[in-house]
Formats: C-alpha cells, sequence, structure tokens
C-alpha cells in the first residue's frame, strides 16, 4: 500500500453532509435508508443488482462491517453520506477499484429518496471527488450511470464532470434486458 494512503481524512465535511466510511452498528439505520429507497434503486437493476435481494438489518450490518474492513485496507473506500447533525443517512457512495498506475477510481452513489431533490447527492457527489483528487491523488475519477437515469447523469453534468460518451449494452438487467451506460469522468 502506498504510504500516503494511511493518512488520508476519515470523514469529509460539507454545509449540510458528514460523509464518513461505514462502522460496525450502522446496519439498521443504513437498512431503514435503502428500505425506504428500495422502489427507487430496482428501477435500476442492471447498476443497482444488489437491491434485488432480500434485505434485512442483519445483512446491511454485514455489509458495513466489510466496508469499514475494505476502507480501513484502503482496498476500496465506500462511504455513507449522512446529514450533519443529525447523523441520518441520506445515501451512499464511494471510490471503487482503484487503479493506482494512473491513479483512478470510479464513483457511484445512490441517494435516499425521501431526501431526493434538495441538491444533496450534488453535494457529496463533488465533495467526494475532491476528496479523491486532493487525498488520493487521484487523476481520473469517472462515473457509469444508466443512460435512462437522468437523475444520476444530470449530477454528473452540474458537477462539472465531461461526457465521454455513451456505451451501448454495456449492462443487462438481470432479464437479459440490454442496457445503455454513460461514461462521464473528470481528470486532474
Amino acid at each position: 500500500m502506498r504510504e500516503w494512503l494511511q493518512d488520508i481524512p476519515e470523514q469529509i465535511v460539507t454545509d449540510r453532509l458528514l460523509i464518513r466510511p461505514h462502522r460496525e452498528g450502522d446496519g439498521r439505520a443504513l437498512h431503514d435508508a435503502i428500505i425506504d429507497s428500495l422502489d427507487d434503486l430496482r428501477r435500476w437493476p442492471a447498476a443497482m443488482g444488489w437491491s434485488l435481494d432480500d434485505q434485512s438489518a442483519q445483512g446491511s450490518e454485514e455489509f458495513c462491517r466489510a466496508c469499514s474492513e475494505a476502507f480501513a485496507r484502503r482496498a476500496d473506500f465506500p462511504l455513507l453520506i449522512t446529514l450533519r447533525g443529525s447523523g441520518t443517512i441520506v445515501g451512499s457512495s464511494g471510490l471503487h477499484r482503484p487503479d493506482w498506475s494512473v491513479p483512478k477510481l470510479e464513483i457511484g452513489w445512490w441517494g435516499r429518496s425521501t431526501y431526493a431533490k434538495k441538491g444533496l447527492m450534488t453535494e457529496a457527489v463533488a465533495a467526494i471527488l475532491e476528496f479523491a483528487f486532493v487525498h488520493l491523488r487521484a487523476r481520473r475519477v469517472f462515473a457509469l450511470p444508466d443512460d435512462q437515469n437522468g437523475a444520476s447523469w444530470r449530477i454528473c453534468e452540474r458537477i462539472g464532470m465531461n461526457y465521454e460518451g455513451l456505451m451501448e449494452h454495456e449492462r443487462a438487467d438481470p432479464d437479459g434486458t440490454l442496457r445503455n451506460t454513460r461514461l462521464y469522468a473528470m481528470v486532474r
């Protein structure tokens, strides 16, 4: 592991949000956020296939513990998006599949349905991108939203990511329906 990864910040603070790694004990609150958003998440089975599985508080707790361990090892950078003050989970994100030879990472996210259309995910994604460039020394961060998921790809455009193209039939839903994926990236 690169030595400088030892000292990365354990949280990102914005005007309204505290973005941090998952911790032991977050499972119940994450489960509540998932259940609150399940219908919306299941609209994108090729991108959010995990949402089709049975959801349980225990499963969410196991996921949180695995995420915490991955973050600690610097193998992956999963993050919870919470409201400052209350700690309410309003989404989940992360910087995934690091390729340190560039270095580059993929960013992904989902937002809690009851907190949609308040600009919280735009605020979070912008802050996580900055974290990637400053603290992880990324040269490229990319996102792969579904072509029909306008809410996600509009976030990319609002925060200044460049649209690099449409990848036709890049993913498939569980029923075999082929999906197109947009590619957005930011480089520094």
